[in-house]
């Protein structure tokens, strides 16, 4: 499944028993939240007349690209949403941390070409793969650094950064409960060997 697009896929997928041996990957995406925004690790893999969409042990599924389908992308508060629809309605979508964006928009790239390609009655001929520099992801054409390395470099540090993790912490706020309670419980175990010792000072080493 080599190919001169894309990266090769990670090799925790590589070792799946993958339905797209015999097909020249243009493009994928690996997805890390689910529906309900748990982490969840997905797998969407595009080749020149398919998409897939992988699961470790779950249902894999695939679409037959074709002339009226499209892929579009929206984020809100870092976190990424990838559609597919066709004319009348949406097909399926997925969601993703920010830092896959860059891997996002070659895909919805890489499918637009696909797309015309199949409208055009050709084989697709999507433009050879470029890595960002500082963390090598796939490039889009014209860039030269992706867009979340971009954006790191000219962030600056901003606790409201913070609160915007709540969302991804909220399925596990009953462990988060847990340990903040024995955080307090501790800091308070502490405070009682002092309380032990100060009779011993007080009346018999300082009389």
């Amino acid at each position: 499944m080599k190919s001169p697009f894309c990266a090769p896929l990670p090799d925790s997928w590589n070792k799946e028993n993958l339905p797209i041996r015999d097909e020249t990957v243009l493009a994928w995406l690996e997805t890390d939240l689910d529906e309900n925004m748990n982490f969840s690790k997905g797998l969407l893999v595009l080749t020149e007349s398919r998409l897939f969409h992988l699961r470790h042990g779950g249902e894999n599924r695939q679409w037959t690209v074709e002339a009226g389908h499209a892929l579009e992308i929206a984020d809100h508060a870092g976190v990424g949403r990838l559609s597919l629809r066709d004319a009348h309605s949406g097909l399926a979508f997925w969601r993703y941390t920010l830092g896959q964006d860059a891997a996002a928009r070659r895909l919805m790239q890489c499918f637009s070409e696909c797309v015309q390609a199949a409208r055009e009655g050709r084989i697709p001929s999507p433009p050879r793969l470029e890595n960002c520099p500082g963390c090598g992801v796939a490039l889009l054409p014209g860039e030269a650094r992706c867009s979340a390395c971009t954006e790191l470099e000219n962030r600056p540090p901003s606790t409201i950064t913070l609160f915007r993790l709540w969302r991804f912490a909220r399925p596990y706020k009953s462990q988060l409960f847990a340990g903040f309670l024995l955080t307090l419980l501790s800091t308070g175990a502490t405070l009682v060997p002092p309380y032990l010792t100060m009779p011993l000072m007080d009346k018999v080493l300082i009389p």
